[in-house]
């Protein structure tokens, strides 16, 4: 029996706490982690996995203490992506350590510095804290970090998918074989997550030198069933109507909800909406109910958000962006809301496990859509979830950026580093194995001639470049941070807007639920003042744009061309897909097949093919446009390609295919894609640490990050092509 491997402390704080039994990944997980064996654990948001991790690992501590020496040294490190998240997880470990004698420190920028160097003059426990507070700690306190990590038994990923899918999960990989070098022996690695579509790429991620040696547990949900539904209401002139606030007013006001949107935008304009209808529905005694949650709003705010949600028994609504997509607690909900489509599978499930917490419960999703392609869109995204696919992770390859940081890194926290060796240092670590070795040899040499490195007794250290960097504050963080204005209301800071010339005196802004107008700005101090608006002006509000995976793209065509029908689906909705498929079969869409349409003064292909894939396509078309000088421009939208600007000559669509499939088949794109990229003026460094490298580097990651050479190929020799003239509008 589970419960009877766990040390008897720990049985005794069960009894305690009243757990009437262990969920599924808690009982698979206990005795794998008991006979340290490395694992990952899938299950869905709020199954346990915290403690499914921690009841074996604090068992197998408290009886390592017991030998007579006492728990000596940091055993545990918990690496998680989000402050926020450390800090609600703080609470849920500090209440199963409480009893015993294991340390417990979360380390972040929110932790005062006296508290942490008490703490490294005497490491012991458990450690929570960010990769980037990791780096700084390796960084800065060089000399500490042997005897800190010597003892390390246990390192604890959480939120695993997160760092799979972005540049941090890369620099964790390389934070990890960083710090193995004072390791005294292999650490038991547990990485834990609700969504990740490839289990082997998170295997390889966690233990790179063995990977079958990571047990995959994954236990499932139990019986836990999803209701959701579908409804579609259309945006009038740009803005959500008032019908679609006053529907998602009535689900909600006597309900704790969690609302998602996709932009903050989104999110202010709704929450705004939301309260003016309840004011005007329930006159002067009705309470604000409607609170938004994103990261331009100040912590502090977030913060008694999070704390009401988890409090309350009262109807309360919290309208996020992602921001509360991850596993920060706020408690049982009764519904969970999502306007417009989200633009992956793995999100989606994130959001609906954020409701039926409750033991027994069941789940219930309410989906809004506001455009025709956002309705197609949650469709697909739904059934791709029903059919189990999840994307996979598709970490980059071409990470030159990601190795000028490390080298810098690597080269202050040795306090040097012969030559010899940190060429084999970076042949070792997984994130750089795949580079090229006289690639990475003209990047260290180019990194001394710039002055990044230099060489003192025979060791490589940073340069004067190179050390003005590393001790910069910014250094820490391999992802890019927009400029932000801090937004101040007399002494009170509503929170952050990000700089642009939009961002003037007189406009108007939507934050923290409420509208202001912009009265003085100033620049030296990065601080909008503002005052109350009740003028009605739309708000500024910058988005960015949206990737879409080619499984999504090529589902969403699915949709357009079937005849399924969705039970799931409102009578409004339902109705808008079949108009949505009647304008699909006018343009020619068919199953299995993609359309051309060409006009006397325009070309339209219609693609879905996925972002990155388009991306390479568009760039391809924009290089051989300008070799044919046929005046010809190209315009993206979400799923199709234009080429507009000039007379298309007959027979173009054949020719525009016979040249992607030559050009792709022989792989001689490369001519092409350097005249398109050289074409496109727009945008600056790819990356936060690409702006250092010379232009040529700068390209390849580039090209990795927007465009998907290899995918494109292989997508075009798949596809059969069909020509209509006509309209292509």
């Amino acid at each position: 029996m589970t419960f009877e491997l766990l040390s008897p402390t720990i049985q005794k704080k069960i009894w305690d706490m009243e757990w009437r039994q262990f969920t599924p990944i808690q009982e698979a997980a206990v005795p794998v982690l008991l006979q340290k064996r490395h694992c990952l654990l899938m299950a869905g948001t709020a199954s346990g996995k915290t403690e499914a991790a921690f009841l074996p690992i604090l068992s197998a501590l408290e009886k390592a203490g017991q030998t007579g020496r006492g728990l000596q040294g940091l055993k545990v490190l918990y690496l998680s992506p989000l402050r926020a998240l450390i800090n609600d997880q703080f609470e849920r470990i500090e209440r199963l350590t409480d009893t015993l004698d294991i340390p417990l420190l979360k380390w972040h920028s929110d932790v005062s510095r006296s508290k942490k160097m008490t703490w490294l003059d005497n490491p012991s426990g458990i450690l929570q804290i960010t990769p980037e507070s990791l780096e700084s700690l390796l960084v800065n306190h060089t000399e500490k970090v042997p005897r800190l990590l010597q003892d390390v038994e246990f390192i604890i990923l959480d939120e695993l998918h997160a760092f799979l899918e972005s540049d941090r999960g890369l620099h964790v990989q390389s934070l990890l074989h960083r710090m193995r070098r004072y390791i005294k022996q292999t650490p038991v690695m547990v990485g834990l997550s609700a969504t990740i579509g490839s289990p082997e790429i998170a295997q390889h991620y966690l233990h790179a030198d063995a990977p079958d040696e990571v047990e995959v547990l994954n236990p499932g949900d139990g019986k836990r069933q999803i209701f959701l539904q579908a409804d579609y209401f259309g945006k009038e002139n740009a803005t959500l109507p008032q019908t679609l606030v006053r529907d998602i007013y009535d689900l909600t006001k006597d309900k704790k909800t969690i609302l998602f949107c996709n932009s903050r935008g989104q999110v202010e304009e709704l929450t705004h909406k939301l309260n003016e209808t309840g004011s005007k529905l329930g006159g002067p005694l009705y309470t604000k109910r409607y609170y938004p949650h994103h990261s331009s709003i100040d912590k502090g705010e977030r913060e008694w958000i999070e704390g009401q949600m988890r409090s309350t028994h009262l109807p309360l609504t919290v309208v996020s962006t992602n921001t509360l997509e991850l596993g920060i607690d706020i408690g049982s909900l009764d519904l969970v809301v999502q306007l417009d489509a989200t633009y992956s599978v793995s999100s989606l499930k994130q959001r609906l496990g954020r409701s039926g917490r409750r033991e027994g419960a069941d789940s219930y999703l309410m989906m809004y859509a506001t455009e025709e392609e956002d309705l197609v869109q949650a469709v697909a995204v739904t059934e791709l979830l029903f059919d189990k696919w999840i994307e996979p992770p598709e970490p980059r390859r071409d990470v030159y950026d990601l190795l000028f940081h490390q080298i810098l890194a690597l080269c202050t926290e040795r306090q040097g580093v012969f030559r010899d060796e940190l060429l084999d240092e970076i042949a070792a670590n997984p994130t750089f194995a795949g580079l090229s070795s006289p690639r990475v040899r003209e990047l260290l040499e180019w990194m001394f001639s710039e002055d990044w490195l230099e060489v003192v007794e025979g060791k490589c250290i940073p340069g004067i470049q190179g050390e003005r960097l590393v001790r910069s504050r910014d250094f820490y963080s391999v992802f890019k941070s927009p400029a932000l204005y801090k937004v101040m209301h007399g002494t009170r800071l509503v929170g952050t807007i990000e700089a642009s010339p939009l961002v003037m005196p007189g406009e108007t802004v939507l934050l923290s639920g409420a509208t202001w107008e912009i009265t003085e700005i100033d620049d030296k101090r990065a601080t909008v003042y503002v005052t109350p608006a009740f003028d009605g002006k739309r708000p500024i509000w910058l988005s960015g744009g949206r990737q879409v995976h080619p499984q999504i793209a090529e589902k969403i065509y699915a949709i357009y061309t079937g005849t399924e029908d969705f039970d799931y689906l409102h009578p409004r909705a339902w109705h808008r897909l079949q108009e949505a498929r009647m304008g699909a079969k006018q343009q020619g869409f068919e199953p299995g097949v993609r359309v051309l349409r060409e006009g006397a003064r325009s070309l339209t292909l219609h693609d879905f093919a996925g972002t990155r894939r388009q991306n390479a396509l568009a760039t391809i078309l924009r290089g051989w446009l300008r070799e044919l000088e046929l005046g010809l421009t190209v315009k993206q939208s979400a799923f199709s390609i234009t080429l507009e600007g000039g007379e298309i000559p007959d027979g173009f669509a054949k020719k525009l295919v016979t040249f992607l499939v030559e050009v792709l088949t022989r792989k001689a794109e490369l001519k092409y894609l350097m005249m398109g990229r050289s074409a496109e003026a727009e945008g600056g460094p790819p990356t936060k640490f690409a702006e250092y490298l010379p232009l040529n580097i700068q390209r390849w990651i580039e090209d990795e990050i927007e465009r998907d050479v290899e995918g494109l190929r292989f997508w075009v020799q798949e596809q059969k092509w069909k020509s209509i003239r006509g309209s292509s509008s």
